[in-house]
């Protein structure tokens, strides 16, 4: 049996693909081995038929695995892990046994790390809503009973669930603005929405030491402005610059320069995380943060430009955006594109990076629009594909379609040259033998998955990922303050950006399906019979080639 494992320095998910049709088998078990100690991973869910206690978990060698990939979320960062995958065999449920001869070994141990590439980490959070570990944990049922419950958690500092929904992601945020107020240096940042708690106190300690360019977030009307609270808390204690471009313009940058001790530019956060209270706890959002000195005064430029600008975008401001700046994170190759630029520059040259995909596009969106965007250069290229199939999988916040421009997203007919799927966030409305209704996201919360990531050819020679702010449409490349990463030749960074987007497409693959399934055809639990692996090893199947995929299988 061939197993594969990938993670993102919190998440792990391991993919194996047996010899073949196991006789018997109602499924695997997975075992992990964390920091020396060895332990058979649990599941939800069980057999069709089941009568399960609300929440309650069970072994895999009891409740099996029916599928060929798994994301274990239950790992952390800094543990030692390794997972060995055991075919669960027997004439029923009740008289299951381990499979050794068909049994994977134990696979090298792997230490979940943030830092993906010299010089380069990659953090996510956790905040996925409509999960029954959140519904679970506040405790209470019903829409408006968790949406009152998680507004309480995710705006007081310290909560136990709110640090652990903001995860690596929000931990290592607050200790580069904590070390940076200690070692009493200085800090730029250009940012679109603030009003975490929590973020406003630490910019707060840093004093006159943090220099802040602070847009007025999305409003309608000219003067309006999301971040009042927080510009008026931090008006005298820091350095704040208005750039009020909005509703004209978004000022929608959410990057950190951080400087050494002599006051020179040397690190880099940037990504799609806003530092508001749902942008650190209940949606999905990547940053990263980057030790590079020529990168970061690039960045450290740009603030200057934007402080310069006002509430305005000059011509001079345009006509640098235009030229993209080409820099070494030994051994990433990064380009690095601000906007708003003319002709769509920066659009062109994230085109011309899909369409010479090989073997895989992944990606997460929020909303790119619905026309002339990077989300249709993919459907394009999931129709045009020159050679073999691509493997193409996606989340995007919502249906971009309109009567006018339409976007068909889940084309599953197009098997000739890609294996296309795409869904939206989903919750489970009702409850069901294994799961309780969930929370469909916050009132006054759009955004369930806010990253705008792109990953293509991840596991081939020349991996590429786009990331940052940029929603990847012409509105973010003509009008908005923006800025998007290109980086290549770096395996790990491409490898932890996959994990992270499968880690959300599965959340939701099956929550969205059921809602589009008749009532009495949707899944009720696993199957007491060996016919499942039918569906999935049926030869050159979609199903089928995405096993190949994530145990390294694939080819051009």
């Amino acid at each position: 049996m061939l197993v594969k494992i990938h993670h993102n320095g919190d998440d792990v998910l391991i993919a194996w693909k047996p010899d073949g049709f196991i006789a018997g088998c109602r499924g695997f078990a997975l075992l992990r081995r964390r920091n020396g100690i060895e332990e058979v991973v649990s599941t939800w869910v069980g057999f069709e038929g089941d009568q399960a206690v609300d929440g309650e978990r069970r072994a895999s060698t009891n409740w099996p695995i029916q599928k060929y990939q798994w994301t274990d979320y239950m790992a952390g960062p800094g543990d030692r892990l390794a997972y060995r995958v055991l075919p669960m065999i027997g004439p029923d449920k009740a008289n299951l046994r381990p499979d050794p001869d068909s049994a994977g070994d134990w696979t090298d141990e792997i230490t979940l790390t943030p830092e993906e590439s010299p010089g380069i980490e990659a953090v996510f959070n956790r905040g996925i809503v409509a999960a029954q570990w959140v519904s679970r944990r506040l405790g209470v049922s019903g829409h408006d009973l968790q949406n009152a419950e998680l507004e309480t958690v995710i705006r007081t500092s310290g909560n136990p669930l709110r640090d652990y929904l903001a995860g690596p992601l929000g931990a290592r945020l607050f200790t580069l603005l904590a070390s940076a107020a200690q070692d009493h240096r200085d800090v730029y940042a250009a940012l679109y929405e603030l009003d975490d708690p929590q973020l406003i106190a630490a910019l707060a300690r840093l004093g006159e030491r943090a220099h802040v360019v602070l847009a007025n977030g999305s409003v309608k009307n000219q003067g309006d402005d999301q971040n009042a609270d927080a510009r008026a808390t931090l008006r005298g204690q820091v350095e704040l610059h208005d750039r009020m471009c909005s509703p004209r313009a978004l000022g929608h940058n959410k990057f950190l320069i951080i400087c050494d001790h002599d006051a020179r530019p040397r690190w880099v956060w940037t990504g799609s995380q806003n530092w508001t209270m749902t942008g650190l706890c209940t949606q999905a959002n990547n940053s990263l943060l980057i030790d590079d000195p020529a990168l970061a005064e690039q960045y450290r430029q740009q603030w200057e430009r934007l402080k310069d600008a006002g509430d305005d975008t000059p011509e001079s401001l345009r006509a640098s955006n235009s030229t993209p700046r080409d820099l070494t994170v030994d051994p990433a190759h990064v380009r690095l594109w601000f906007t708003p630029t003319r002709d769509r520059a920066d659009l062109e040259d994230a085109r011309t990076a899909i369409t010479g995909a090989r073997t895989a596009i992944l990606f997460l969106m929020f909303n790119p629009g619905p026309k002339d965007t990077l989300l249709n250069t993919i459907l394009d290229v999931a129709h045009t594909a020159h050679s073999g199939r691509l493997y193409i999988r996606g989340v995007l916040n919502q249906d971009p379609s309109t009567t006018a421009n339409p976007v068909h997203l889940f084309d599953q007919d197009n098997t000739e040259r890609a294996d296309f799927d795409v869904v939206l966030p989903a919750a489970i409305d009702a409850p069901t033998a294994f799961f309780r209704e969930e929370l469909k996201k916050l009132d006054r919360a759009f955004a369930m998955v806010h990253s705008k990531v792109i990953v293509i050819d991840p596991f081939g020679p020349n991996p590429v990922l786009l990331t940052g702010s940029h929603n990847l449409g012409p509105k973010a490349s003509g009008t908005n303050d923006e800025n998007l990463l290109i980086i290549r030749d770096t395996p790990g960074l491409a490898d932890a950006y996959a994990t992270n987007i499968m880690s959300v497409y599965n959340q939701y693959r099956w929550r969205f399906r059921r809602h589009l399934q008749p009532v009495d055809k949707r899944w009720k639990g696993l199957l007491d019979s060996d016919s499942w692996q039918n569906w999935h090893l049926e030869p050159d199947s979609p199903q089928y080639r995405e096993i190949d995929f994530w145990v390294g299988r694939s080819t051009p």
